[in-house]
This record gives C-alpha cells, sequence and structure tokens, in this order.
C-alpha cells in the first residue's frame, strides 16, 4: 500500500438552501403569470440537460403556477445538440436527470424540428424549437452560473437556454460557428433579442446553487426583465462558485465527469484550464497533470470535455459513445475537447504516469487534490504537500486525516461521503 499523507478541506461558506424548492418555483412564476396568459393556453416550459438540484421539484411547480394561471403546460427539451442530436435521445437524457411526465406533471415533448424565426444584426440566423413557437406562450428555465467557455455579464442561464437550448442542434451548430468569428456573448444577446421579439416568451425562471448542491434561490421575471436579472444573479452565482484554493498542483484527480455535472464535462471555472486543455481559462490554479477516473451514467456516454484531462481510466474509456461525443464537440466547435487522454488500467498506474509528467520523483512529495466532481466541492482531499501552499481565506477548513489519496493495491479508498 502506498500512503500519502492527506487531509479532507471542507468549504465553510454559508448560503441558506430552500427548503421547499417546487414551493419556491410555484410562487416565484405564479406572480409573473398573472394576467400574461390566456385561459387554455399552451404553455411550453424549456427542460434541459444539467443535472440541475431538485430539478423534477422545480419543473413540476412551473407547471403548477401555470395552470393556476389558467394555462395548459407541457415541456419542452431543450438542450442543443445533446442526447446524440435526436429527440428520443434527449427524452432519455431527461429521464435519466429524473424528469418524466410522471415526476414534472405535464406532457414531454422532444423532438427536434425547428423554425427559422429571423436573422440577428451580424447575420445569423435564428432557429426555436417548433413545439415551443407555435405554443401559445414559453417560459425559458434554467440555472444560472459561470459558463465553461467563456466569461461576461452573461454566462449560463436563461439566454443560453432561450439561444442554444431551444435551437436545438441546428442552432447551437449555427451559434457555436458563429462564436467563433464574433464571441460567445455578442451572439447569445443577439439571437436572444430576436427570441424576445419573435417567439410567444413571456417569462423567464433562473435557478441558483449554491457549493453543496442545494437550490439557494428561485427567482422568475416578466420577459423584458430577463436580461437584466441574469447578469445579477450571475454575480451571486459566482459568489457561490467553489474553487480549488491554490495557485498550483501536480495533480488534480476527478473522480467523475458529465454532461449532466457540466457542458464541459469538468467544469472549466474549477479546473482553470480551457476547453482546449491546454490553455488557462484563468490564471490559476495552474494543473500540471488532470485525472479523471469515470463518466456519470445520466452522460448517455457523452464525454464531451475528456478532452481536458491528461489521463482517465480505462472503464471510463470504455463508456464513451464516440457518436455522442463527436457531435456535442464538433457542434460547440470545439473538436479537442474530445480528445482521448492516456487510458490507464488502474489509479495506480495513472498516479504513476502522471507524477512523472508532473516532474515529482516521491509520490509523499506531491501537490494533489482529489474531488467527487467540479459541480459542487463542498469537499476535498488534500496531500500534506499542497495544503501546505492552500490559499485560505477564511473560507476553507481543514478537517480530518483522510486515505482517500493513498494507494491500495492498484485503486483509491473510496471518497469520503459525509459531509
Amino acid at each position: 500500500m502506498d500512503v500519502i499523507e492527506a487531509r479532507v478541506v471542507r468549504d465553510t461558506l454559508v448560503a441558506p438552501a430552500i427548503a421547499d424548492p417546487q414551493h419556491a418555483a410555484h410562487d416565484a412564476l405564479a406572480h409573473v403569470l398573472r394576467g400574461r396568459i390566456a385561459r387554455g393556453a399552451r404553455v411550453a416550459i424549456t427542460a434541459g440537460s444539467r443535472g440541475i438540484a431538485n430539478v423534477p421539484k422545480l419543473l413540476r411547480g412551473l407547471a403548477q403556477a401555470v395552470r393556476d394561471a389558467g394555462g395548459e403546460p407541457f415541456f419542452v427539451a431543450a438542450m442543443g445538440s445533446h442526447g446524440g442530436g435526436t429527440g428520443a435521445g434527449q427524452r432519455d437524457m431527461l429521464a435519466g436527470l429524473g424528469v418524466t411526465e410522471a415526476t414534472v406533471g405535464a406532457p414531454i415533448v422532444s423532438e427536434m424540428e425547428v423554425v427559422e424565426v429571423g436573422t440577428t444584426p451580424s447575420g445569423v440566423s435564428v432557429y426555436c424549437d417548433a413545439n415551443a413557437v407555435r405554443a401559445d406562450a414559453i417560459v425559458v428555465a434554467g440555472r444560472i452560473k459561470p459558463h465553461t467557455d467563456f466569461s461576461g455579464a452573461i454566462e449560463s442561464g436563461m439566454l443560453k437556454m432561450t439561444s442554444i437550448g431551444l435551437g436545438k442542434a441546428i442552432g447551437a451548430a449555427a451559434y457555436h460557428a458563429a462564436f467563433q468569428q464574433y464571441g460567445y456573448e455578442k451572439i447569445i444577446r443577439e439571437v436572444c433579442a430576436v427570441q424576445f421579439a419573435r417567439v410567444p416568451i413571456v417569462a423567464g425562471v433562473g435557478f441558483v446553487e449554491d457549493h453543496r448542491g442545494n437550490t439557494h434561490a428561485v427567482e422568475a421575471f416578466p420577459v423584458e426583465e430577463i436580461v437584466s436579472n441574469e447578469e445579477r444573479l450571475l454575480v451571486k452565482a459566482r459568489e457561490l462558485l467553489s474553487v480549488l484554493p491554490f495557485d498550483e498542483l501536480d495533480l488534480l484527480v476527478v473522480d467523475e465527469m458529465g454532461k449532466d455535472l457540466s457542458g464541459a464535462g469538468m467544469d472549466t471555472n474549477v479546473t482553470a484550464r480551457a476547453v482546449d486543455g491546454r490553455s488557462q481559462k484563468s490564471p490559476t490554479p495552474v494543473i500540471r497533470q488532470l485525472f479523471v477516473r469515470d463518466l456519470t451514467e445520466h452522460s448517455h456516454g457523452n464525454a464531451n470535455g475528456v478532452g481536458l484531462a491528461d489521463f482517465c481510466l480505462r472503464r471510463l474509456a470504455d463508456k464513451i459513445d464516440w457518436h455522442a461525443t463527436y457531435l456535442n464537440a464538433l457542434t460547440a466547435a470545439q473538436p479537442a475537447s474530445a480528445r482521448l487522454p492516456v487510458v490507464c488500467a488502474t489509479d495506480r498506474e495513472a498516479v504513476h504516469h502522471a507524477l512523472v509528467a508532473a516532474g515529482v520523483e516521491r509520490f509523499a512529495d506531491a501537490r494533489i487534490a482529489r474531488i467527487k466532481n467540479t459541480l459542487h466541492i463542498d469537499a476535498m482531499i488534500v496531500s500534506a504537500a499542497a495544503l501546505a501552499t492552500m490559499r485560505n481565506g477564511g473560507r476553507y477548513a481543514v478537517a480530518e486525516d483522510s486515505d482517500a489519496l493513498s494507494l491500495r493495491a492498484d485503486h483509491f479508498a473510496p471518497f469520503p461521503t459525509e459531509n
């Protein structure tokens, strides 16, 4: 057994969670919808591909709010090209997240047909889910958080759901091509301006999560107030985002990656690696080597973002659906994100190769951190060498000893589950 001294480090930030997310979603939207839809109106609500905390409850609350306002709710799969770019695949993704007609209390429509609704000032054609366009009203709902590919006043949230989500595979491909020429934020804002003017969007609902994976805020807005409030909520989401409090690590071990966790599989706001896997998205932390161990079941084989890692386990590589992965990477105009890292049979093999590549001679001297995934980091396992360089700032508490970086036979001990 190779033993390395390590401690659990916990994020101590206090952020109150909403006790009843379904009720909160209902009340927020009900207030906004009052007087905005006619009795009997068919109202489309967006359902995306991310693993949002309490998502079945949140969506069920939105559906009930529509009913209470006199409308007839239904959900549209709004996730660009995810799910292999098919209606059945997107329905399966929703089911994997616990979003079914039974759990959300309304029909789910998952088809890939779109309608071209206009053109942006930059000359980009704007597309919208055909079933949503034909509805009497649309409610766009999404989690607001920092984006993996760019930084701006708006990133991931209601606007991204309005543009890429409702644009389906055709729209997502068109917009990502335009991003390369004009930039992400400019095109997203332009596309949404066309959508807001040409399709019956009446409201937006934004969800914000804390660093522990709890629902922290649920707010709804009339369409004319979506942009300003998304900008405001993004500031709050950034404050809640967990980060790795190090300037440099020799090795970051990520237990699982997946599309349900991040659009890039592993959140670049945490790893600081840009989506090409080689350049820095932000100055710190500089991660010399990154080892990812598994792919979530809810990714349905889509391993887009695996190219951000240097090493992965064979069990991850064997789960990859290359069609879904390539489709996602090419739609996003980021082929590097689908590159396969060095595939290793065991944790021991991956750690050995990673530390050699990082220029570390002794395992005990390695600055290593291990996290479950990049979505919520309320706890991380940190080696003694890394702990000595940690930037605390009062937010992180060093807790109990851990053997989760030691190698028993050929594999790590399980990640601690208690908080």
